[in-house]
């Protein structure tokens, strides 16, 4: 038995968060004898992060720009079976979760997605986000079937290590042409605006603001922060409220501003994951039971439309 981490990539490098795979790992292992592989599935990626020196490191010889999910898939289920992995784990990210469910299909294996607890008694416990965060899903291994796991980030800390230079000992190489897929073009978009990453405090807003009219009161919350920035939820985004630019989750940003303010924003885990790196988090929702209460350092129970304008009333009378 073994376990596969694969690592994750971002801006064509490995993201630093795939450390995180190495701490969870540590739990899923009975002993401190068990094999844990690294797969890393682009050759051209970046290594910008230490992992464990114990660790066999695997290299798939396929370019990030000739990324195809059908390809890798198969390539990573063949690798798990020769390597005897009982479990294999990825972030739960836009890049991963591409192909980790169809890496379960071929494996024939379990998949759990958007994991953020791992319990290990008689048997192994996955948590997972549900009904957008308000509940927590316990699934229990009971079963000798191997197990894929989408680990979301920034529930687990970082693994530490020593220098990673000498990691790589092993090269796969796949043929990309048994994927059903016509080669078109591989595009970037170039996102200049860095805000959020000088931002000392950052206002976020979710869909409970009703309409892109009411960022109007967003923004006079935000001038009376200095070094303030305002971002939104995915859905916000989507809805055309702000710029993609300023979306803060797992298929947006990661801030770690010192201070994030979520207004009417119930904090999906998606979006929680975004925002794990806030020194403080103060969170304003008129639902007292939503999630985003669970990792703020302060909540308010109130409407946003009611608190806001006491809050910039009494501000201006000081």
């Amino acid at each position: 038995m073994s376990i596969l981490i694969i690592a994750d990539i971002k801006n064509n490098q490995i993201n630093p968060a795939t450390a995180e795979l190495f701490t969870a790992a540590n739990i899923i292992a009975k002993d401190i004898t068990t094999p844990v592989y690294l797969l890393i599935p682009c050759n051209d990626a970046k290594i910008t992060s230490n992992y464990r020196p114990d660790v066999t490191t695997i290299v798939i010889g396929m370019g990030i720009y000739h990324y195809n999910a059908p390809g890798l898939s198969k390539a990573i289920a063949s690798i798990a079976h020769d390597i005897e992995a009982h479990y294999i784990i990825g972030l739960h990210t836009p890049f991963t979760i591409d192909f980790l469910p169809s890496v379960s299909i071929e494996y024939n294996a379990h998949c759990v997605t958007q994991v953020h607890t791992i319990e290990y008694d008689e048997h192994l416990t996955l948590a997972r986000g549900s009904y957008s965060g308000k509940l927590d899903q316990f699934v229990s291994i009971v079963d000798d079937k191997p197990v894929v796991a989408s680990i979301t980030p920034g529930s687990f800390d970082e693994y530490g290590a020593k220098d990673a230079d000498d990691l790589i000992n092993k090269v796969i190489e796949i043929n990309i042409d048994t994927a059903i897929k016509q080669w078109c073009t591989f595009i970037i978009s170039e996102n200049k605006d860095s805000s959020l990453d000088e931002a000392d405090i950052i206002i976020g807003v979710g869909k409970g603001i009703g309409s892109k009219d009411n960022l109007t009161l967003i923004y006079n919350f935000a001038k009376f922060f200095p070094h303030s920035a305002v971002a939104g939820s995915r859905i916000v985004c989507d809805y055309g409220w702000l710029p993609y630019s300023k979306q803060v989750g797992i298929t947006g940003k990661s801030i770690s501003p010192k201070v994030y303010i979520a207004c009417a924003i119930s904090g999906s885990s998606q979006h929680i994951a975004g925002i794990k790196g806030a020194k403080t988090i103060i969170a304003i929702n008129k639902d007292p039971y939503a999630p985003i209460f669970n990792v703020s350092h302060y909540g308010i129970v109130e409407d946003i439309f009611t608190f806001i304008p006491q809050f910039l009333e009494y501000i201006q009378r000081l």
